[in-house]
């Protein structure tokens, strides 16, 4: 089904989309800045006003800002959210990415509608619960863990380095104003939002390791909603659920093309990226760079894929050719010259 859209449609699909999420993030980040009520009030994806003609809110309710009681929290996350974003789209493709951002936006306004007709049906009133793309974003972890399960995410070998204090030490603001302003309930949230960020950048987990995270910051998000009420917290429920639905039928679609290093080369290609792994820690070699991806020692490979990185070294019977419609010199294996995104 999404093999024949993309043939159809594969031309509108947005190059780069996690720039833009991430300028949508920023804008809101702005607007409240400016006033704090501006998009409760014209914003918001509120059903009634929707109904009375403010047709412009089913768009401009993923503008919300948010974490900004945590301003680290925020820009960590959204610098994080654009690395695994980029790196799934190398992968899937733009339209395929594209198409998981919006109808996850179309799942958003399902889980909108659907606690509005569950509260109506309770009380004889409908109310819109405020809906942004957090839960979206918070499946890019369980994207990126099941698309480069064995391959290391971070900022560096974990050193205390100046760049690590100066997050120590905003952190520290964080938390502090978090418990000063907002009480120990989200002075605890705020630490352990922080916590989890500060380890996946400072540690380099392994990237299946991000199911983990991606659990912990949603028991957050859900934590934090039925602090708000009951109403919140099922909403928040709610959310989850089409999100997750959104993920897994993009995903299954993924994995048919022989995603998630399955397939016998896909796990030689692996076992060489560990054999590499355990030279560069014997022989002391740092490790930096956002993902690190290493490759056998020894000479220096002809060709290499630019899609999964894999070279001759890796599986003699791999053939790799030039793509004439890539802007550049980009090198494919044989298993993604025909699948990959053309480079503009």
């Amino acid at each position: 089904m999404i093999d024949k859209l993309e043939k159809k449609f594969g031309k509108f699909a947005i190059k780069g989309l996690m720039r833009y999420v991430i300028g949508l993030y920023l804008a809101g980040f702005v607007i409240y800045l400016i006033d704090d009520t501006f998009y409760d009030s014209w914003l918001t994806l509120d059903i009634d006003k929707i109904l009375s003609g403010q047709i412009w809110r089913i768009f401009t309710f993923i503008i919300q800002p948010v974490n900004v009681n945590n301003i680290f929290g925020m820009f960590i996350s959204l610098y994080v959210y654009f690395l695994f974003g980029t790196a799934i789209e190398n992968v899937w493709g733009s339209f395929r990415f594209t198409l998981f951002y919006i109808s996850g936006i179309l799942f958003n306004i399902l889980a909108v509608v659907t606690m509005y007709i569950i509260v109506y049906v309770s009380y004889g009133y409908g109310v819109s619960f405020p809906a942004d793309l957090s839960y979206i974003n918070l499946t890019l972890f369980l994207a990126f863990a099941l698309t480069f399960p064995e391959l290391r995410f971070g900022m560096g070998n974990g050193g205390m380095s100046m760049f690590t204090m100066i997050w120590l030490l905003a952190i520290a603001v964080d938390v502090y104003q978090a418990f000063q302003y907002y009480g120990e309930f989200m002075g605890f949230i705020t630490l352990a939002e922080c916590l989890v960020w500060m380890s996946i950048l400072c540690l380099g987990p392994k990237a299946k390791h991000m199911v983990i995270v991606h659990f912990v910051l949603l028991g957050v998000e859900i934590a934090k909603a039925f602090r708000l009420g009951k109403w919140y917290g099922i909403f928040s429920v709610v959310m989850t659920a089409y999100a997750l639905l959104n993920f897994f039928i993009h995903y299954t679609s993924m994995k048919r093309r022989g995603l998630g290093f399955r397939t016998r080369i896909q796990k030689q290609f692996m076992q060489s990226v560990k054999n590499s792994e355990r030279h560069a820690a014997s022989s002391g070699a740092a490790q930096h760079g956002k993902i690190v991806n290493i490759y056998r020692g020894g000479d220096q490979p002809r060709h290499r894929c630019a899609v999964c990185g894999r070279t001759e070294k890796d599986d003699d019977s791999l053939e790799f050719r030039f793509c004439s419609k890539c802007n550049g010199s980009y090198e494919y294996c044989s298993d993604h010259l025909y699948t990959h995104e053309h480079k503009t």
